[in-house]
């Protein structure tokens, strides 16, 4: 677990950004999910996408026992059912393009909450999520009381960045460039 938790959120694009917040985090609220599809490493290209494997429910857990810190980038999103998903074209190019799919986080095929595209797990993450209500369950999981209380409620508004360290909260820039962040905070 990280000491740490750097996050903002975009409303209109239904979107957060963080350092902190690892794909374990996810666990309690993939319990209702049928599983996750999940691409690692490489995006591939325009005309030839990555593929992805779908990992049922059950399976979670071992996946988040894994170092996803050492396969650099993974992207994944959960699907809603009892089979998984068949392989679909339109899943594979929200995985590997998740910058372009941030205006469709519903995927038809997955009936899904969540689209993640995560760098060194806990490093960067861009979550796109369906419904802020799940994202608010995330968030109240994944954020220890040690490093301090969030208001969601002004989370929400997206007027702000947040920096959580040792109890304490304190605005921050709202960037992709987490590196900055973490380079002054660090």
């Amino acid at each position: 677990m990280r000491h740490y938790l750097y996050l903002w959120h975009d409303p209109a694009e239904r979107m957060l950004v963080a350092s902190g917040i690892e794909f374990k985090d996810f666990l309690p609220s993939l319990g209702e999910a049928g599983g996750i599809v999940l691409r690692k490493g490489s995006a591939g290209t325009a005309r030839k996408p990555a593929g992805y494997q779908t990992l049922a429910r059950q399976q979670l857990p071992a996946l988040a026992r894994e170092d996803l810190h050492a396969c650099g980038s993974h992207a994944w999103a959960d699907w809603r059912g009892a089979a998984p998903p068949p392989q679909d074209a339109d899943v594979a190019a929200a995985l590997a393009y998740h910058a372009a799919a941030s205006r469709r986080t519903g995927l038809a095929a997955l009936q899904n909450r969540f689209l993640a595209f995560a760098h060194d797990d806990g490093w960067y993450l861009k979550l796109l999520y369906a419904a802020w209500d799940d994202a608010a369950a995330v968030l109240a999981g994944a954020i220890p009381p040690a490093l301090g209380t969030l208001d969601l409620t002004a989370l929400r508004q997206g007027g702000d960045g947040y920096w959580l360290q040792d109890g304490t909260l304190e605005v921050e820039l709202k960037t992709h460039d987490i590196d900055s962040v973490l380079n002054r905070r660090l």
